[in-house]
């Protein structure tokens, strides 16, 4: 009797861990099938920002040119092309424009012409004239002053972006006893070319708002 009744405590006793057990396990997997709460990265409100890159400036095309073939004006056929390579010369040195010559052929009829016919290149038209001859006075020794202007025709249009003349007058030098210069006699000061040149090619600058970098404003 004594052993029955410890073989049935026992065996109580074996159900209830069973059922201890089984409740544990149950409720673990309660547990674990249940939604894991997760981390939600904080959204950032906003376009996100985008790094501009510098915009490359775009370049100025010039065609310049002038007549040295001009009627009626004794202008030495040197002076048309120094007045223009050194132009050329000043205006490249503005690191966005880029300048191309048309030669000493350019009339102003040819000058519209060509800018009728460009898509990006402004034309130039540079002039020589006779400050004494435009007014009809007479030309006396070491009185002929000669002058440089410049008319800016738009491309495509032909319109007049804009013109002006320099200050700076190119004089003869050291030719005593001429009245009246010829195309090849007279000789005219260096300095005041190049700086009559200079001069233009810094109004044409100046109407684009350019300037030469190191230098201040014209």
């Amino acid at each position: 009797m004594i052993r029955l009744a410890y073989k049935r405590a026992a065996a109580v006793l074996s159900i209830l861990v069973m059922c201890v057990g089984a409740a544990y396990a149950q409720s673990g997997r309660r547990n674990t099938g249940g939604s894991t709460p997760t981390t939600v990265a904080p959204s950032v409100s906003g376009p996100k920002p985008v790094e501009k890159k510098p915009e490359v400036s775009k370049r100025i095309q010039l065609l310049v040119g002038t007549d040295k073939h001009q009627a009626f004006v004794n202008i030495p056929y040197y002076l048309y092309d120094t007045v223009l390579d050194n132009c050329i010369r000043r205006l490249g040195e503005a690191d966005i424009v880029m300048p191309t010559s048309a030669g000493g052929d350019l009339d102003r009829a040819a000058a519209i012409k060509a800018a009728k016919q460009e898509t990006v290149r402004y034309v130039v038209l540079l002039n020589l004239g006779n400050e004494y001859a435009d007014v009809g006075k007479q030309v006396k020794n070491g009185q002929d002053e000669l002058y440089v202007d410049f008319v800016i025709f738009q491309p495509e249009t032909a319109k007049i972006k804009t013109s002006g003349r320099a200050h700076q007058h190119i004089y003869q030098t050291g030719r005593g006893g001429i009245s009246l210069p010829t195309k090849n006699s007279p000789v005219y000061s260096d300095y005041a070319v190049k700086q009559a040149a200079i001069e233009i090619a810094n109004r044409i600058l100046a109407a684009f708002d350019i300037k030469i970098r190191g230098e201040g404003p014209f």
